[in-house]
C-alpha cells in the first residue's frame, strides 16, 4: 500500500512536476514526453503522477498558465509602478518583458507548435476555467493599464503576438536582434498607442 505524502511532501513533489514540466516544454515539448518520463524525473512513480495531474495535458496546461501568469504579470507591474514613464515607454517596456520571459523560458515554440493541439485535448470545462490565451491576456492588460490606442485592440493584439514569434528567428537575425526588436517594439508603441 502506497503512503500518503504529507503537505509539505506535495508542495515539493508538484514544484519538481512543474520544473520538469517547464524544462520538457522547452525542449522535447509534450507531444514527445510521457507520463513514465516526467514521473520518473520528479522523483515519483507513474501512479503517483495522477495524484498531482489527471493527465500530462493538464501539467503542460499547467505549465502554461505558469508562463501567460509571469509573463503578462511582470507586465502588469510595470504599468503599475512605472508610472513615472509615459505611457508609450511603460508600454514598450512592457511588451519587452513578455517577450524577455518568453526567450526565458523557450516558450514560444510550445505556444505556437503545441498548444493548439493541448487545447484539443483538455476538456471545455477545464479549458473555461484555467485557460486564457494570450490574446486574452494581452487585451485585459491593454484594458487594465487604460491605453488609448490608435488601432483596434485586435491589432494591438496581432502586433504583440508578431513581436513575440520573432524570437524564433533570434539566431538567423544574430547579434543585431536585440537592437531589432527594441526598435520594432518602440515603433510599435509608437504607432499603436496614441500619446
Amino acid at each position: 500500500m502506497a503512503t500518503a505524502f504529507t503537505q509539505r511532501e506535495r508542495e515539493h513533489i508538484h514544484e519538481r512536476l512543474q520544473n520538469v514540466g517547464l524544462r520538457y516544454a522547452a525542449t522535447i515539448g509534450m507531444k514527445r514526453s510521457t507520463v513514465d518520463e516526467i514521473a520518473r524525473e520528479a522523483g515519483i512513480s507513474k501512479g503517483a503522477f495522477y495524484g498531482f495531474f489527471a493527465s500530462k495535458e493538464h501539467l503542460f496546461l499547467n505549465i502554461l498558465e505558469l508562463i501567460h501568469n509571469e509573463m503578462y504579470g511582470n507586465a502588469e507591474r510595470i504599468f503599475i509602478q512605472r508610472v513615472d514613464l509615459p505611457i508609450k515607454e511603460r508600454a514598450a517596456l512592457a511588451i519587452t518583458e513578455v517577450c524577455r520571459v518568453a526567450e526565458k523560458r523557450e516558450a514560444v515554440q510550445f505556444i505556437r507548435d503545441e498548444v493548439p493541439q493541448l487545447l484539443i485535448k483538455l476538456p471545455e470545462d477545464v479549458l473555461k476555467q484555467h485557460y486564457q490565451s494570450d490574446e486574452d491576456r494581452i487585451k485585459n492588460l491593454v484594458r487594465k493599464a487604460n491605453v488609448s490606442l490608435s488601432t483596434s485592440l485586435e491589432t494591438a493584439c496581432a502586433v504583440i503576438r508578431m513581436l513575440m514569434m520573432t524570437l524564433l528567428l533570434k539566431g538567423e537575425v544574430g547579434e543585431e536582434y536585440d537592437e531589432a526588436m527594441r526598435v520594432m517594439i518602440d515603433g510599435a508603441c509608437d504607432r499603436l498607442i496614441r500619446s
